[in-house]
């Protein structure tokens, strides 16, 4: 062959990788030959749902927003640099700015709900470890921990710096309820890249859903998110737009929560909350909705008993509970409770591990289209028939009663 040939065949080769690296973002090298003229994240996500994060695209970094991380939290800022570009000047950005080179390789999450994050953006060979074992239910996980394959790090300020630098992971993703209980003030001093998700202080579904796409940025699989994102939100118009099918007469009027004996109160969703959006969502009515502050309220036991006894449905949400016998045992009161008699009492309580590690609360913060499935299935059966429930199970009462 023509050594001619062969040459202008490699440079139009190297001219087709060129032009490719600029139409797709790089997730599996970094760049080479930089040209600062390059936009090197052609794929970008875009936030229509979120509300505590955001990203600001520049050629060859990202800057990446935290903000109401926790009570009086002030914005996290962190700058996302493609691997094989230079890094911006950090004098441009606030003194507590971290920066970390993507795609990154290796991460450490101290959170179960990350974890299907991971598992649907296939990017789970990344995992290097887990703040515990006990309570994950994504079956991936599981299998990587019995393989041996990942490390037990701890949280809080107790957690093991030291175990996580020898694992030479690129970051570690944690959230956080304040700085003087959690782990990353510990993280950060350690010179360990850590990430805060506040996905939790997000007050609607979908909101908390879009962190998936918080995720992707450091691993420059922003096209892979939108997409899985776009199919969320497609699940999940599809169950709201059959719920408002239902006449506002016909809506039953549910009940959320149970009495924490603990803090002496019951909580009630208001309108503009996480569990408000599911209950208006899924075609019911928040009971009580109408007296609380759109943000909720804590109330005592005879109050909303007063209130919402005869509440059509009960949606428990009491941990670890899987029956009607356990779930009375804990208040002797709640029997005189409508949805007792009428055996519409539901808890969220299907899909836990040995050790209480609840599903609704890992898989169902990326698929709340799953969760409202189930709560339409619950408020009005005939719509959703043959429903298989993947949070919710009916409390029964046991036959000797």
């Amino acid at each position: 062959m023509n050594k001619t040939f062969i040459l202008i065949t490699l440079i139009l080769l190297a001219l087709q990788i060129d032009t490719l690296a600029q139409q797709i973002n790089l997730i599996d090298s970094c760049a080479s030959d930089y040209d600062e003229s390059v936009d090197y994240f052609p794929e970008k996500v875009e936030i229509t749902d979120a509300e505590n994060f955001s990203v600001d695209y520049f050629n060859h970094y990202k800057v990446v927003t935290v903000s109401d991380a926790f009570d009086g939290a002030d914005p996290f800022t962190y700058v996302l640099v493609q691997c094989g570009t230079p890094a911006p000047d950090a004098a441009n950005f606030p003194t507590d700015t971290q920066f970390i080179e993507v795609p990154t390789e290796g991460m450490i999450a101290l959170s179960t709900t990350q974890l299907p994050h991971l598992v649907e953006l296939d990017l789970l060979d990344s995992l290097l470890g887990l703040d515990t074992f006990l309570y994950v239910n994504t079956p991936q996980v599981n299998e990587m921990i019995a393989d041996g394959d990942l490390i037990e790090v701890g949280s809080g300020t107790s957690v093991n710096t030291e175990l996580i630098l020898d694992s030479q992971a690129d970051m570690v993703m944690t959230f956080a309820y304040s700085a003087a209980t959690n782990a990353h003030p510990v993280l950060t001093q350690a010179g360990i890249f850590t990430a805060i998700n506040a996905e939790w202080r997000e007050a609607t579904p979908l909101g908390r859903a879009e962190w998936l796409k918080y995720m992707a940025l450091f691993y420059n699989a922003e096209a892979e998110a939108e997409q899985i994102y776009s199919d969320i939100v497609s699940a999940y118009d599809d169950a709201r737009e059959l719920a408002n099918s239902i006449p506002e007469e016909e809506r039953p009027t549910v009940l959320w929560n149970s009495f924490s004996n603990t803090a002496d109160a019951w909580r009630i969703p208001g309108r503009d909350t996480y569990a408000g959006a599911l209950i208006q969502d899924a075609g019911g009515r928040i009971a009580l909705g109408d007296t609380v502050p759109p943000e909720s309220a804590l109330l005592g036991f005879e109050t909303v008993y007063d209130g919402a006894f005869d509440a059509d449905i009960w949606i428990t949400n009491a941990y670890g509970i899987t029956s009607l016998d356990a779930f009375l045992g804990r208040e002797e009161r709640y029997a005189y409770f409508s949805a007792i008699e009428t055996e519409n009492i539901w808890n969220n309580t299907l899909d836990i591990n040995q050790n209480g590690g609840n599903n609704y609360f890992e898989l169902g913060v990326t698929n709340p289209h799953l969760i409202l499935q189930d709560l339409v299935a619950i408020f009005h059966p005939e719509l959703m028939p043959d429903h298989e429930f993947t949070f919710y199970m009916p409390l029964i009462a046991s036959e000797e009663e």
